[in-house]
């Protein structure tokens, strides 16, 4: 019994995807931190919607409140990207990354600075 329970959590757990293949997957927000080449770590958060058409949208929400410009995501690759600019500043923010399950591991670029990023998606399990 014991090797029939065990045998169906397997082939349940395979055929579960591990990674985000729509943009409707991808939509929530997801947090983290980012750190420049020689610096600390700074908090992020960014949020990811599905637009209407289908097509995938986003806005950082920290360290800068901004809306994307630009947001395109690869289903086959699990490849991510973001840009934004920063009316006040007139610095341009673009993520490049990979999606993982629930981590989103990359690079953000802020003009010529560049660093490692992991944002990890916001999930709920409540009643």
């Amino acid at each position: 019994m014991k090797a029939a329970l065990s045998s169906l959590l397997i082939v349940t757990a395979l055929l579960v995807p591990s990674f985000a293949d729509t943009s409707e997957e991808l939509a929530g927000k997801w947090s983290g931190n980012w750190t420049p080449q020689g610096g600390i770590p700074d908090a992020m958060t960014i949020e990811l919607t599905k637009e209407t058409s289908g097509k995938l949208a986003g806005k950082f929400l920290t360290p800068v409140a901004m809306e994307c410009t630009r947001a395109s995501f690869d289903p086959k690759t699990h490849a991510i990207t973001l840009e934004a600019m920063d009316e006040k500043s007139g610095k341009h923010y673009r993520i490049d990354g990979n999606i993982h399950g629930s981590d989103l591991k990359g690079t953000l670029e802020i003009n010529d600075v560049k660093g490692e990023l992991l944002l990890i998606k916001w999930t709920y399990f409540g009643r």
